[in-house]
């Protein structure tokens, strides 16, 4: 029988993932829940949540190949980067076509959003149909466990994962009525507000088309 390979760390951050680890291994729940206590003591926070994703990624790598995809993704992350920078917020990290984005303030995930698509706009007016790039992006705010500058974890994540990633269109951002009710956005007339019940959850949120929202600004 082959050897069992290791099990890799959760996140490569030595405490929050040895907390984890004890917590796994707590004999008693009194135990356990002493030990998430100081986990969400350690490393929770609140904030909004920021997931990005590239339309078209599956067409586009079957219509061109892979390698052509992964250049656009090049393109796009150099783009993305430093705008979530520039709008106070903290680039996690980013996974094939997606983009992990941390921000104190739905405000400021908002405007990053917006400034992200008149950059890829202005982009793709200098180049062809096959190299345009389009985001979807999800955003929600709530109480998240925020692990350095590398990872997060919440219900906020896994919400925002299923609007940037599931239910946004090319050129879309979604945003949670939970996080536009921390916000001093003002919803441009053509938002829609709707409902999503997906993988067993319920989402309230709205649909902020970035194609004139962008233009105009």
């Amino acid at each position: 029988m082959a050897p069992v390979p290791p099990i890799k760390p959760l996140t490569g951050h030595a405490e929050f993932d040895s907390l984890i680890e004890a917590m796994a291994v707590a004999e008693d729940s009194d135990e356990a829940e002493e030990i998430q206590s100081q986990i969400w003591s350690r490393f929770g926070t609140e904030g909004a949540v920021f997931i990005s994703d590239m339309a078209s990624f599956s067409s586009t790598s079957r219509r061109s190949g892979v390698c052509q995809f992964l250049k656009l993704i090049y393109r796009a992350r150099k783009i993305i980067a430093p705008i979530i920078t520039s709008n106070r917020g903290v680039m996690l990290k980013c996974d094939a076509d997606n983009c992990y984005a941390w921000f104190q303030s739905t405000d400021d995930a908002i405007k990053a959003s917006i400034e992200m698509n008149v950059a890829l706009f202005e982009s793709n007016d200098q180049v062809g149909l096959a190299e345009e790039i389009h985001l979807s992006v999800g955003i929600d705010y709530g109480n998240v466990l925020l692990v350095g500058e590398r990872e997060f974890f919440g219900d906020p994540v896994n919400t925002a994962s299923k609007l940037g990633e599931d239910l946004a269109g090319r050129a879309e951002v979604l945003v949670t009525e939970r996080a536009l009710a921390t916000s001093t956005f003002e919803l441009p007339e053509y938002a829609e507000r709707m409902v999503a019940r997906i993988s067993g959850i319920e989402i309230e949120y709205v649909r902020v088309p970035m194609t004139s929202l962008a233009a105009a600004s």
